[in-house]
């Protein structure tokens, strides 16, 4: 399950400061769904920093995790469901 946050609680990072590699944050614009990317300096970027929008469109955001030991392989749990 995504968990959302309004935008107005996204504080950006410090992106001139060396070292710092981030992962994209998944944002949500209600006109056209939700975008991989970040916002900078009030703009919004996809994850392979291409200009998408002005950040005034973006109303939530949320964290994307990367996979852990929760990860199913549907294929097996679906095979194993029916028995």
């Amino acid at each position: 399950m995504i968990q959302w946050k309004p935008v107005a609680d996204y504080v950006e990072p410090e992106w001139d400061r060396p070292g710092v590699a981030l992962p994209p944050l998944l944002f949500w614009r209600p006109n056209k769904g939700a975008t991989l990317g970040y916002i900078r300096d009030e703009e919004l970027f996809d994850a392979k920093w291409v200009y998408v929008s002005d950040a005034n469109k973006v109303t939530h955001f949320s964290a994307v995790n990367a996979p852990g030991d929760n990860v199913v392989d549907l294929a097996a749990h679906r095979s194993e469901a029916k028995g």
